[in-house]
């Protein structure tokens, strides 16, 4: 836009030239969701003595002396008449018990991350802008049926009200 009688340039903003604007926010929530890392519990592992009786069988000998008295067969000889004593040894097993630690078995303590998905509802709200636009078609002294010929004032819906939903 120019300055007719200068013949220079100049620019124009927009109340120079009588419109007004006005402005104002819509807003909206947004829904994000993350995670965090929290203790979800704790896992003790302790190992404590239980005492159990166990039996083992096992197998032993010994050895029994029998004395048998049976007749003489031959007849005395230069034995001599007097006090004699004989040693036999008489032998057993005896059970010798041991104990020793041996490992049985090995206790592995192991995590993974499983991987897992949940769903999380959380109400939003967001702002809805209504616009209402009232027409005057008789403006500066104009009939309706001069403004749009053919049409009613109920035809052309003197108020227009618009939605938007953003």
């Amino acid at each position: 836009m120019g300055d007719t009688e200068s013949g220079e340039f100049r620019e124009h903003g927009l109340e120079e030239e009588g419109v007004t604007e006005q402005s104002g926010s819509h807003l909206e929530d947004e829904l994000r969701a993350g995670t965090c890392e929290g203790e979800a519990g704790v896992l003790n592992v302790r190992k404590r003595v239980v005492t159990d009786r166990e039996s083992v069988e096992v197998p032993t000998r010994r050895e029994e002396v029998t004395v048998d008295r049976v007749p003489a067969e031959d007849e005395a000889s230069e034995t001599e008449i007097g006090d004699d004593e004989v040693r036999v040894p008489v032998t057993e097993e005896e059970v010798v018990v041991e104990k020793w630690p041996v490992a049985k078995e090995e206790v592995r303590i192991c995590k993974d991350v499983v991987e897992d998905t949940e769903v999380v509802e959380e109400d939003v709200r967001r702002e809805e802008v209504d616009a209402t636009e009232r027409r005057n078609p008789l403006r500066l002294g104009r009939s309706l049926t001069e403004v749009m010929p053919g049409k009613t004032e109920a035809g052309l819906g003197m108020h227009t009200r618009t939605r938007f939903a953003v």
